[in-house]
């Protein structure tokens, strides 16, 4: 099955759902930094190996991605987990990889998996060097399902988890505002600039736009960051 096809199947903007689960105890923590190669997730759209509550490896994971944003310029604080939020954090200053990102929807702070935090955090020199230098989003975590096509599946969203943002614009050195809505089919050069930039990198899943699901994505990219917590992967990094 074609890469893009399998992407539209597992994934999407998402709706919210009638209740969200209990908050679970939290104990140790951990985090995985995905690997050069591509890793697909299962059936049910979850990253390889997530479990919940989450396993042991899933914690060691989470504890190494803190461990690197530690090592990093990145300000950021531990959060209540929410959801299906395994390594829930917030962003004090907005910044990750030299890119700011703002909310188009309320002040924040907004909750988002260490993941997902480490992967942006590793994607803002390429996105910087694609003109970027702010992300407009309006959503991280969200309860939700999987919407493609126009339809909602049944297959919870990778928002429920804290490792999905949908973004809806981006702002370039000059001021000048890319919209996802009104630009991207007019084959503007940073709206493009940025899905090469996500695509091309392992940390995350193919981004869904209005090219390749024009129904549920006609506004916004739906980016996905892409860890491993399989055994195998448990203790790598990302470099």
């Amino acid at each position: 099955m074609p890469r893009w096809i399998a992407a539209l199947v597992l994934a999407g903007v998402t709706l919210p759902a009638t209740a969200a689960p209990q908050h679970a105890a939290r104990s140790t923590r951990s985090t995985h930094a995905g690997a050069k190669r591509v890793v697909r997730a299962n059936g049910n759209n979850m990253p390889r190996g997530f479990t919940w509550p989450p396993s042991r490896h899933m914690l060691e994971a989470e504890a190494a991605c803190e461990r690197e944003l530690d090592a990093s310029p990145v300000v950021w604080s531990r959060a209540r987990r929410e959801g299906r939020i395994t390594d829930a954090v917030t962003i004090g200053d907005g910044m990750l990889g030299g890119i700011a990102y703002a909310p188009v929807f309320g002040a924040g702070p907004y909750k988002l998996d260490c993941q997902l935090a480490l992967a942006l955090h590793a994607i803002g020199p390429a996105l910087y060097d694609a003109g970027v230098r702010e992300v407009r989003f309006g959503s991280i975590y969200r309860w939700s399902k999987v919407r493609v096509g126009g339809k909602t599946k049944n297959a919870l969203s990778r928002h429920a988890l804290g490792l999905a943002m949908d973004v809806v614009g981006f702002v370039d050195a000059s001021g000048r505002e890319a919209r996802v809505a009104r630009d991207y089919t007019s084959g503007d050069p940073l709206l493009l600039g940025v899905e090469r930039a996500i695509n091309q990198s392992s940390r995350f899943r193919l981004v869904l736009t209005p090219k390749n699901d024009p129904i549920s994505h006609s506004d916004h990219f739906h980016i996905e960051a892409n860890p491993s917590f399989a055994v195998a992967n448990a203790r790598r990094t990302h470099r």
